[in-house]
Order: structure tokens, then C-alpha cells, then sequence
């Protein structure tokens, strides 16, 4: 199938690149030129105005929820997974994943475990890097902006983003039988400005033993965050690529306790190394292989107060897949195996509640946390095949993965398609996914049994030209095993739980003239099912931990979102672009006592402003959050304050 430039395309529903119009997913593509109008500038800020996307914005990273799910995306850079295979609350879609390399985000909702395996649980996202196909020469950028960020007031806890500063350099080269592209950008940013009181805490050369009483508080300032990555790739003629993502960043920030009376700093580092080859092949006139292998490792170091905590993450991924076209090419035939070995060395599991440790009243005692190494081997099989009739497309596949550690399990998918007419369509598709646990989950729960999650959509399209499509889709989650990762970062673990979500997606992308176009979307949800029952280490007795169980209701994130951004090409060359936001309440539940904190509803508006062939550059003057300062969002422990007042300015060049 021919796929113009012009196109929105996805390859990440099938494995193939195609029109994600017609693809067998409930499906959106956000392209390099849609998220610069807006000013996005990490993949959280573009997932954040997406269909059926919450994103809480905790101290240490941005947190999706995806239709009522936390945690429930598996998110790819170029068909790796991004974040922490066994912490998966840490996703590194903030600054330590820049967009300078990154010409489209595809985006599909729903279980995607059939082609994708373990993880691809609500729904998956890839980011796409450019090749030199996409940049013949060089093209730079910087960018800058100021808030008026505070630190922390009236007990509520700073989540802000402070001052910062971005640079990024690209080069892409097309030689016609091969082309690469080299991407380097790093930046700085002052994360907060509150003024931490507890400063030291772990004594002693082995940190066995906690500071006295008298010597645990001051004053300190978290210092800044740096972020840098390096993208490069290689491609000879169209059957093989190479390439390599390193980054090194530093995430600093202050964290408080549910009152506000004690604030500390903690600090996350996560430098990364990805190696990856593609080689595709024909292997006659209606099918072809694929193979796809990559390295990567994580050297994550998380810094509470005065002691740190290395963890080493590391994978080895090799997959083969099989690509047959039947009748007449009406058919698709997708098989494939895979093979992925994964070491997780001194993973740190917690026992116990931070703040309750930074306390005067507590003289001595310690947090209890232990370090444990964790190996899995995953061999997967899977299939889909998919078959198009005059108006209607049919498709089915199957995935069955084995485990050294885990139950072996095996994932459905299957789905329809009809072309009403030629300007729309509709689309039912069923699903089914596993999630793998996480390390607390493996040290603190017996019979351990995979979440799974059985997932409906109906969606119905209507595009009646180009730049123009409107659609409906109603899904329901059902979920089982349901176990929500340390929510309160060492408070405990939620025992497994059911759950059914029900919402709707109202999305529309309309272009009324030249110079006015239209994007916005609405979701809505509705959850049941049982509330989450915890399990809070109390006390020990003769070195037994006892627990005690402590229930709240399902924490769905916000259940109505909305966004709304209008594009006014003012000239031929200046491009004015509102942007709306509205979230619904969130809450926050105290882990030990029966205390919920809520956090209200909020509309925030930004606004864009690009100047194109003006300049020997181009600018964007960016203000973003200009209609609301003063709301509060879900943290660790506590309240925090959202994003201030923020504005800016982005210079970029080609040539």
C-alpha cells in the first residue's frame, strides 16, 4: 500500500506501516508539525491532549493514566520500551526523552499484548524518530523560559517546573541507496524552589543507622535537573538500519509529607544505552521477513536525602516476524516469535512509610528496604491475519508467551471493519492483555497471578476530506488481578481486585478553511467494582512484618477530560495557536489514616505563537497555564501545587 507524506501513518497497529484511518486499532497520530503548533515539548505534554489520557503530575515524573488505568500504556521509543521494567511508575516521558529527534507519536487505545506482549496493556504509544529521509542537512533550536515558580506554602507541596534551557542539534543525510541521522540535545531545569528541612538522615559508612535527632534539619535548595540524549541511525537501502539512543539526565526535586511539616530532596538518574538492527528481506513475491533485535541498559540511581540506591536494569530482545499476503493481497498473514531475557540487580523493596520515619519523635529507627535481583526469560509466538472483503475487513490474532518466572499466558484479539462509505467507517474490536508484576508484587504476594485486562471498543468515523475527521468510540475495560504499584511510595500493596470501566472518546480534527482549523477532544468515565484494599506494614513482631489493611475507593485519575486547540494562520507566516485544557477532580488518599484530600477541577489555557521565513530563523513565543495558578494535583505523599504561570521563547534554524 503506497503512504503519501501527507498521510497520518501507523505502524504499530499491525507491525506495517499504514493509513491509521483504516487501521485494526482505535488509532491517532500526532505528527511533528501538529505538537510544534502547540509547543509541546516532552511526550507527556502531547499525551496530555490526547483521547482517553490523564496525566498526574507527581514530583518525581508525570504519571498516565490511560481510560481509568495508571501505569497501563506501554510507551516505545522506535519499538523499545521506555521506563523501568519493574518500577513502572518511573516512564522517562518528561525531559529525559526529548522530541528534537522525534517526527510522529502513534498512538493506539486498547489491549495491544497480541503483537506488542507483556505491558501493552490499555494501550501503547511509540515515538518515531526521523531518518535522513526527513532531514537533508542540519536543523538547530534552542529554547528558554521563566516562571514565577515558588516553593513550598501553606503545607501544600511545589510540583512545578522551574527556569530552563534546551538545546538540541540534528543532521540527516539522504545518499539515495542510504541515509543516517544524528540528533544531540541536553537542556537544564530547575524543577522546584522549595526549601527542604530535612537534610540528613542515613549515618555511618554503610548508612545502617539514622543521624540523631538534633542533626537531621536545616535548609536546602534541590539543585537542577540536566537532561541529555544522543539519537543516531543508519539505513542501507531498505532492508537494514542501525541505530543507538544514549541518555544521561538527573532529575531533582523536593518531596513533603502528607501535613507538609517535613521536606526533603530526592534525586533520580537514569543514564541509558539502546543498540538496535532491523533487517527486512523479501522472500518472494508476496511475503518477506523481518528480524528486529536491541540492547538496552538502565543504571538507575535514586538519591533520598543523603543516600542513594542503584538498581541495573538490563535486556536482550531478539524477533522474527513473517509476513504473507493471500488472495490477491486481500489477505495478511502475520506470524512471529520472539525471545527477550531481562536482569533486574538491587531493586530496592520497601517496607514501611517514608515520612513516618523523618519525625522527631523517631530517634532511630529505619525504613526497612531490601535489595533483591530478579532474572526473566520471555519466549513469545503470535499471529494476526487479517482479511479484507468489497467494504468490510475482518482480522483475528493470538499471542501465547512463557515465562521462566511468571504464568505462561496466552492473549485474543479480533475486530471488524466496515467502510460505509468512502468517508466512513466502523470499527469493533476485542482484546485481551497481561501485565507482568513488579518487585514488591513478586517479595509480598503469594499465588501470584497476572493482572489481565479484557478490552471492548466501538468506534465509528467520519472524515469527509482531508485534515477533517470526527469519531466516536465507546470502550468498556474489564479488569482482573487488579494490583496498583506503591502508590504510596512504601505505604504497601494493594491486594488484587476487580474492576470494570466504562467511558467514551469524542475526538475531532477539522480544518473549516486555509487559515482556521480546529482539534479537540472529550472523554468520559465511569468505573465499578471493589475498592482497593492495601496492605500497610504496621509493625514487626520477632522480625515478622504485620500487616494491616486499609481500603479506599478505585482511583481512576480524572474521569472527564477535555482539550481544545484552534490553529489561526494570521499571515502566510504567523500561526496563532489557543490551546484548552479541562480536568475533572482528583483525589488523594492518606495510606494511614481515613483522610481523603481532593484536588479540584481545573481549566488551564496556553497560546502559541510561530513566525516562519521571517527571520533567517524560525521563533516561537510560547505562555503557557495563563487562565489558572493556583490548583493542586495528586503528589507521593501530598497536595501539590500545578505548573505556574510559565512563558518562553524557541529559536530554530535549517540550512
Amino acid at each position: 500500500m503506497f503512504v503519501g507524506e501527507d498521510l497520518e501513518v501507523l505502524s504499530i497497529a499491525s507491525r506495517k506501516e499504514e493509513a491509521a484511518w483504516k487501521a485494526p486499532a482505535v488509532a491517532d497520530v500526532v505528527l511533528r508539525k501538529d505538537f510544534e503548533k502547540t509547543g509541546d515539548e516532552t511526550i507527556a505534554e502531547v499525551l496530555d491532549t490526547a483521547a482517553g489520557f490523564d496525566i498526574s503530575h507527581t514530583e518525581k515524573g508525570s504519571v498516565p493514566f490511560l481510560r481509568g488505568v495508571p501505569d497501563s500504556a506501554l510507551i516505545l521509543y522506535d519499538t523499545v520500551p521506555l521506563g523501568s521494567g519493574v518500577n513502572k511508575t518511573f516512564h522517562y516521558i518528561d525531559h529525559e526523552t526529548s522530541l528534537a529527534s522525534i517526527k510522529r507519536i502513534e498512538i493506539i487505545r486498547g489491549a495491544g499484548s497480541v503483537l506488542w506482549g507483556p505491558d501493552a496493556f490499555a494501550g501503547v504509544v511509540n515515538a518515531v524518530p526521523m531518518t535522513g529521509k526527513d532531514l537533508n542537512g542540519f536543523e538547530t533550536g534552542v529554547s528558554f523560559s521563566l516562571n514565577g515558580l515558588s516553593g513550598h506554602s501553606d503545607n501544600i507541596s511545589s510540583g512545578s517546573s522551574g527556569d530552563s534551557g534546551f538545546a538540541y542539534v540534528n543532521h540527516g543525510a539522504d545518499h539515495g541507496s542510504w541515509n543516517s541521522f544524528l540528533s544531540f540535545s541536553g537542556g537544564k531545569v530547575k524543577e522546584d524552589a522549595a526549601t527542604c528541612n530535612v537534610v540528613n538522615f542515613w549515618k555511618g559508612q554503610d548508612k545502617g543507622d539514622a543521624v540523631f535527632v538534633e542533626d537531621r534539619y536545616g535548609e536546602k535548595k534541590p539543585g537542577d535537573s540536566h537532561y541529555v540524549e544522543f539519537y543516531s541511525s543508519f539505513a542501507f537501502q531498505d532492508w537494514l538500519t542501525l541505530s543507538a539512543r544514549l541518555s544521561d539526565n538527573t532529575k531533582a526535586f523536593s518531596v513533603s509529607d502528607w501535613s507538609g511539616d517535613y521536606i526533603w530532596e530526592e534525586k533520580i538518574s537514569a543514564p541509558t544505552q539502546t543498540f538496535k538492527i532491523e533487517i527486512s528481506k523479501d522472500t518472494g513475491l508476496n511475503s518477506g521477513i523481518r528480524f528486529t533485535g536491541y540492547y538496552t541498559k538502565t543504571d538507575l540511581t535514586h538519591e533520598i536525602i543523603d543516600r542513594e540506591f542503584d538498581q541495573t536494569e538490563e535486556s536482550f530482545y531478539g524477533e522474527l516476524i513473517h509476513d504473507r499476503s493471500f488472495f490477491t493481497s486481500k489477505g495478511l498473514l502475520t506470524t512471529g516469535i520472539s525471545w527477550r531475557n531481562t536482569e533486574f540487580k538491587d531493586i530496592p523493596v520497601w517496607n514501611g512509610f517514608m515520612p513516618d520515619y523523618f519525625t522527631m519523635d523517631n530517634p532511630k529507627l529505619l525504613p526497612s528496604v531490601e535489595e533483591k535481583d530478579y532474572e526473566n526469560s520471555l519466549f513469545s509466538f503470535f499471529g494476526q491475519y487479517r482479511h479484507g472483503f468489497k467494504d468490510i475487513e475482518l482480522w483475528a490474532g493470538a499471542r501465547t508467551d512463557f515465562h521462566d518466572k511468571f504464568q505462561d499466558k496466552t492473549s485474543f484479539s479480533w475486530g471488524a471493519s466496515y467502510n460505509i462509505s468512502p468517508t466512513m467507517i466502523i470499527k469493533t474490536i476485542y482484546g485481551t492483555a497481561y501485565r507482568t508484576p513488579f518487585a514488591k508484587q513478586m517479595e509480598v504476594q503469594e499465588n501470584l497471578k497476572l493482572e489481565k485486562i479484557e478490552n471492548m471498543n466501538f468506534q465509528i468515523a467520519f472524515k469527509p476530506g482531508k485534515e477533517k475527521k470526527i469519531s466516536l468510540t465507546l470502550f468498556r475495560n474489564g479488569i482482573d488481578n487488579h494490583v496498583i504499584e506503591d502508590s504510596y511510595a512504601g505505604a504497601g500493596l494493594s491486594k488484587p481486585n476487580s474492576q470494570i470501566i466504562y467511558g467514551a472518546e469524542l475526538e475531532c480534527d477539522y480544518r473549516f478553511s486555509r487559515s482556521l482549523s480546529v482539534s479537540s477532544d472529550f472523554t468520559l468515565l465511569t468505573n465499578s467494582g471493589a475498592d482497593e484494599t492495601w496492605l500497610y506494614l504496621h509493625h514487626k513482631e520477632y522480625d515478622e512484618p504485620i500487616y494491616y489493611n486499609l481500603q479506599y475507593d478505585y482511583n481512576a485519575g480524572a474521569d472527564t477530560m477535555f482539550n481544545f486547540a484552534l490553529s489561526w494562520d494570521f499571515t502566510e507566516n504567523i500561526t496563532i495557536t489557543p490551546q484548552l485544557k479541562y480536568f475533572s477532580k482528583r483525589v488523594l488518599y492518606s495510606p494511614k489514616e481515613d483522610i481523603t484530600k481532593q484536588c479540584d477541577a481545573a481549566w488551564l489555557l496556553d497560546l502559541n505563537l510561530q513566525i516562519r521565513d521571517v527571520f533567517p530563523f524560525d521563533i516561537d513565543f510560547y505562555m503557557e497555564n495563563i487562565a489558572d495558578t493556583d490548583f493542586y494535583e495528586p503528589g507521593s505523599y501530598s497536595i501539590i501545587k500545578g505548573r505556574p504561570f510559565t512563558a518562553g521563547v524557541k529559536l530554530k534554524m535549517r540550512w
